[in-house]
């Protein structure tokens, strides 16, 4: 999230009672909670009471078509999430760049 956008929508989910928990993977989720993984430690947690769970990460390159395509399209090329993961601005930029050098 860009740097302007982050300090509103944060101020406003956490007026919501939106938990965030950062550097934190899930491992599992189950009917009243979930088990959490933080990151850094290792160390397991189990959040109980939840009733939702929206699941946020920077994924992975998905450059399936590239593979797909690569032999043959005379000239293709990676950019965004094809290339690996990122934010938005780093994709359009991505876009920029490739479209300047063809």
């Amino acid at each position: 999230m860009d740097p302007i956008t982050f300090p509103v929508a944060y101020s406003r989910l956490h007026k919501k009672g939106v938990v965030i928990t950062p550097m934190t993977s899930l491992k599992e989720i189950r009917s009243n909670s979930v088990v959490t993984v933080n990151t850094l430690s290792g160390e397991e947690d189990i959040i109980e009471g939840v009733d939702t769970v929206v699941y946020a990460s920077s994924g992975d390159a998905d450059n399936a078509l590239y593979r797909e395509l690569k032999d043959e399209v005379k000239e293709i090329y990676r950019i965004g999430q094809c290339l690996s993961p990122r934010q938005i601005q780093h994709s359009i930029w991505d876009g920029a760049r490739v479209g300047r050098q063809i």
